[in-house]
């Protein structure tokens, strides 16, 4: 393990590249540590950067420790821990490796492995976005072997059990070759409660740069095959989203939402959430007049999927048209191919990819691991639920749910026209931008 920091001497690169041959063709990663770091450092520090500025180390945690600090619109004190990661199984089949932290123990970077390197978080990215635009600078005479930035098409949000292992799924089958998909990370989701919520302990800003850096850091790739990025956060990150969209104002996002009791019941006896009452939980039932020490544990699980909701209604509006909901239903499929990949996440889809799309839904529905399985149209309804799970979801999670079904921002109440052969899709009286 190393720290940048003290241990990494750096050198003023506009010298450093008046005295270099214009008429060689270097190694770019070579080249910049020649100037950006002392000639002496130690070995296995210089590995350990070269690792991760060529992008064959990625971003797997982050350590929040005692030396952590959200001040103003900057933040400190992060320790990152980067490890080789193989995206080929995952990208071969994307059914057995929902969760990225399934990518990383297949990759061998789990918990102790020596493979783990710690530095910095913010001296690292500062590194690696020198290293880049000194390969963008350079890159006439330079030769190719660079990493690449993808382009971050579209993330996901959700209520939780309600598609995002599909949606996951989709994003991925639809070019693996070009597509990278993250699926909530505990990484990203720690970055997104940092300045917890209400944002009380530190700005939207400070969590924004700190999204943004490490989304940045997450996005570069050493497969020069791969284009395009796609999130999937964990359900929790919907009461901060503010986080996301300050760090990414212009990237579209979805949320993810389905009937009230098919949500409750998919929950089972685990929640994939924490359901101790946060800041926001306390909050739903304080504005409803509740006792806290009288809520029922069923009650719990439907106030908390509701403030998922809530949270995603208060964005929709404030995103400008970015966000849009979509229900998990039968349709949701339709919902990707038609509207989600081709006019929200921009990303063509095409008849390879439909076929690719559909192939992907057929293995998540017969999945023995445990996956949530799309609701049939036919089997609405037909499920025996306890009163007690009937009440709950009646009185705290119904009113959330039409909200969102009657919301302009709903991707079955957007209308997609194609005027002079554009394509728009326009939501809430919203235009949004043309789809070339």
């Amino acid at each position: 393990s190393f720290f940048l920091g003290s241990h990494v001497d750096r050198i003023d690169l506009t010298h450093y590249e008046k005295n270099l041959d214009k008429h060689i063709i270097y190694d770019p990663l070579d080249e910049f540590l020649m100037g950006a770091i002392a000639p002496d450092v130690d070995p296995y520090l210089r590995k350990g950067i070269e690792q991760i500025l060529s992008a064959s180390a990625n971003l797997i945690n982050i350590d929040l420790g005692s030396l952590t600090s959200m001040k103003g619109r900057s933040y400190g004190g992060i320790v990152a821990e980067f490890c080789p990661l193989n995206f080929t199984a995952q990208k071969t089949n994307p059914t057995d490796f929902p969760m990225f932290e399934d990518v990383v123990n297949d990759s061998n970077c789990g918990r102790g492995s020596k493979n783990i390197v710690r530095v910095d978080l913010k001296e690292t990215v500062q590194l690696a976005r020198e290293f880049d635009g000194y390969i963008a600078k350079n890159s006439d005479r330079i030769s190719s072997h660079a990493p690449t930035i993808l382009d971050l098409k579209g993330v996901v949000f959700h209520e939780s059990q309600c598609g995002s292992s599909l949606a996951t799924n989709l994003m991925m089958s639809l070019d693996p070759v070009k597509h990278r998909v993250y699926s909530q990370s505990e990484l990203t989701k720690s970055a997104m409660k940092i300045c917890d919520e209400g944002f009380t302990k530190c700005s939207v800003k400070a969590a924004g740069n700190l999204m943004k850096d490490i989304i940045y850091i997450m996005s570069r790739s050493n497969d020069p095959r791969e284009e395009n990025l796609f999130y999937t956060f964990h359900p929790e990150s919907t009461r901060t989203m503010e986080t996301f969209r300050a760090a990414f104002p212009t990237t579209p996002w979805i949320f993810l939402y389905r009937e009230p009791i098919e949500a409750m019941v998919s929950q089972g006896k685990k929640p994939s959430f924490s359901m101790d009452p946060s800041r926001m939980v306390k909050a739903f039932f304080e504005k409803g007049g509740y006792n806290l020490d009288q809520i029922t544990t069923r009650e719990m699980l439907a106030a908390q999927l509701a403030t998922f909701c809530l949270s995603a209604m208060r964005n929709f509006k404030d995103a400008d048209g970015l966000g849009l909901a979509v229900k998990y239903s039968s349709d949701i499929v339709d919902d990707f191919i038609d509207t989600i990949f081709p006019k929200h996440f921009h990303t063509p889809v095409g008849r390879d990819g439909i076929k690719l799309i559909l192939k992907a839904s057929n293995e998540h529905s017969k999945s023995k691991d445990g996956l949530d399985p799309i609701p049939p149209k036919e089997e609405r309804g037909n499920v025996y639920v306890s009163k007690s799970f009937r009440d709950a979801a009646s009185d705290f999670l119904e009113k959330p749910y039409k909200m969102l079904e009657k919301s302009g921002y709903n991707v079955r109440n957007c209308r997609i026209f194609k005027p002079g052969g554009g394509v728009y899709l326009h939501c809430d009286g919203l235009i949004k931008e043309k789809d070339e």
